[in-house]
């Protein structure tokens, strides 16, 4: 099946007319990052596959005319962690009834008296299984990101999304290996088939650490708040 968002060359179709894919890459990381930063100043939240489109929508409206939109073709991704393998992504059809399902179970999770990380462990799974639906022809992992951040702050543990966005960049040293794996690597492992032996420990990690910086950069903001507040009496 021809992918109708692709260029004959393999790059996306892109509003900024880019041909080449790393210089595509290079401007989505640029305009992405100050989408990604803002994304909490900006909707109304229900936690439906509604809110992810608007959320993907945001992030790449610059880029892609079909930001904000399920993607319509299968997908195959080689992934280095899976020896150049992909991971089976859901067909088109049934994009949404997975979401929903998801999102359903995710929503009605008592977060209330859970440990830093029984709750760190819990969201990771929960979003490793919306991110596995990848229901975007491309910007899966940042939306799921975006989706982390708005959540995790309505349910009382902040998280630092800066932390995450400085992982999805996987590094290699001068020979070209890989020395760093980036955060979709760590997605990848977290959502693997039982029966394949999935690894989340390692996204569990990030997520932690996002969480916990996140805690601690809330009571420093409320802690100016109320010494502002007592100079002001």
């Amino acid at each position: 099946m021809k992918d109708p968002y692709i260029q004959e060359n393999g790059t996306l179709k892109n509003k900024l007319k880019i041909e080449e894919y790393e210089e595509l890459n290079e401007a989505e990381k640029d305009i992405c990052f100050v989408k990604l930063i803002d994304i909490g100043k900006n909707f109304k939240r229900k936690y439906d596959a509604n809110y992810l489109k608007s959320l993907h929508k945001h992030i790449f409206e610059d880029i892609f005319d079909w930001a904000g939109e399920f993607r319509t073709v299968p997908l195959y991704k080689d992934e280095p962690v899976l020896a150049g393998l992909s991971l089976e992504y859901p067909d088109p059809k049934n994009i949404e009834h997975n979401l929903n399902k998801v999102l359903e179970e995710l929503n009605n999770i008592n977060w209330t008296g859970k440990s830093m990380d029984e709750i760190a462990k819990k969201l990771t799974m929960s979003l490793a299984r919306i991110w596995r639906v990848h229901p975007f022809r491309d910007g899966n992992t940042r939306t799921t990101l975006a989706f982390a951040e708005s959540y995790s702050k309505e349910h009382g543990f902040p998280m630092d999304i800066g932390i995450l966005i400085d992982q999805l960049t996987r590094i290699k040293n001068e020979n070209g290996k890989i020395i760093r794996y980036s955060i979709r690597d760590k997605f990848v492992l977290a959502a693997l088939d039982e029966k394949d032996s999935p690894e989340p420990q390692h996204l569990t990690l990030l997520i932690k650490q996002a969480i916990q910086e996140g805690i601690r950069k809330e009571k420093d903001r409320q802690e100016k708040l109320l010494i502002n507040d007592d100079r002001e009496i």
